[in-house]
């Protein structure tokens, strides 16, 4: 996608359907007007190894989801695949890294929710997703979860919700800190549901005893993330922030179930490239992705994480991606949260 085309959309400002049209062009009928030198390009892809990015440490779902690609990719098609790990900033610092790349399709980006917000919250990112990345393929979706401490004498969501409104400040919500996922869904849930609720940033290790323990007494969190302690009774999970129940948890309601609507927050993971990356070279990453995630292997270690694998075109990604920006666009404004 040409720098270009993508420069009416700046950081902290609504995409455009003008954006979305540059997106799709780039993707799609570009290749008609650069068919050719961008069908050579592609033929000479991969000259060198693939680096895929990834913005976080090792061994959380990010960096076990990037790995899972590409032990297949190379299994696949024998390409040389390098997962680099960047960590730093909320994910930022290796996101920025991987934008500033050669636009050739050989530095790919494991992009994650964060990626939809950080530019919207840090007064210096150091990139722009809408700017400085094209969207290739999205890769799944894992549900979010409402859990609480055991002890919290509650029904239900229903029940937490009439309890909070008629003790406005006396729930709390942990999050792993100021302007992490847990803050923004916090943030989202005050104004879906109208409750008075108090929000308890972590910086340390101390966040999950302190809820199993009920110093604090709820928190969001993907269900990757805390399946385990509801499974051995540690948490409770109140309801399923998505469209459908989750497989795992079969017996959890979601929140539309149980009366909050359009509550769907899944965390999400995705390939993106640097924007300029020609449509014939993100279409070939696109179909070898597809073929990664149809594997067998894969599938069942993505659903073994509890999440939904999902492919498709680039256009699909692009679109989600879009809703999903201006969610969280919504949420940060009316928060007024900024992070310097």
């Amino acid at each position: 996608m040409r720098r270009n085309e993508l420069a009416a959309a700046q950081p902290g400002r609504p995409i455009t359907r003008r954006t979305v049209a540059s997106w799709l062009l780039a993707l799609g009928a570009g290749g008609a007007l650069f068919g050719r030198p961008h069908v050579a390009l592609a033929q000479n892809w991969p000259s060198q190894p693939v680096r895929i990015v990834v913005p976080f440490g090792p061994g959380g779902g990010v960096d076990i989801v990037a790995r899972t690609i590409a032990d297949e990719w190379v299994r696949q098609f024998g390409h040389s695949v390098v997962v680099e790990n960047r960590a730093g900033a909320g994910g930022n610092i290796g996101s920025a890294a991987a934008a500033r790349a050669a636009p050739d399709g050989h530095t790919l980006l494991l992009a994650s929710n964060s990626n939809s917000y950080n530019d919207l919250l840090y007064s210096s990112a150091g990139y722009s997703p809408v700017r400085d990345l094209v969207p290739v393929i999205q890769i799944g979706r894992v549900p979010t979860v409402l859990v609480t401490t055991p002890t919290l004498q509650v029904s239900g969501l229903r029940d937490l919700v009439e309890q909070a409104r008629a003790r406005p400040g006396w729930l709390t919500f942990a999050s792993f800190g100021f302007g992490s996922s847990g803050h923004l869904l916090f943030e989202m849930f005050t104004r879906r549901t109208g409750i008075q609720a108090v929000h308890v940033p972590y910086r340390n290790g101390q966040t999950y005893p302190d809820l199993i323990a009920g110093r604090i007494h709820a928190m969001f969190n993907n269900q990757l993330g805390v399946m385990s302690y509801i499974r051995s009774g540690q948490m409770r999970a109140l309801g399923v922030a998505s469209e459908r129940r989750s497989p795992q948890l079969p017996d959890l309601q979601t929140f539309a179930e149980q009366g909050i609507a359009d509550f769907n927050t899944d965390v999400w993971w995705g390939v993106t490239a640097s924007a300029g990356t020609p449509p014939a070279t993100v279409a070939r990453i696109n179909g070898i992705v597809n073929s990664v995630l149809a594997a067998p292997a894969v599938r069942n270690r993505l659903e073994a994480l509890g999440a939904t694998p999902v492919g498709g075109e680039p256009a699909q990604f692009a679109a989600f991606f879009t809703a999903e920006r201006a969610t969280w666009q919504r949420v940060i404004s009316e928060a007024n949260i900024k992070i310097d």
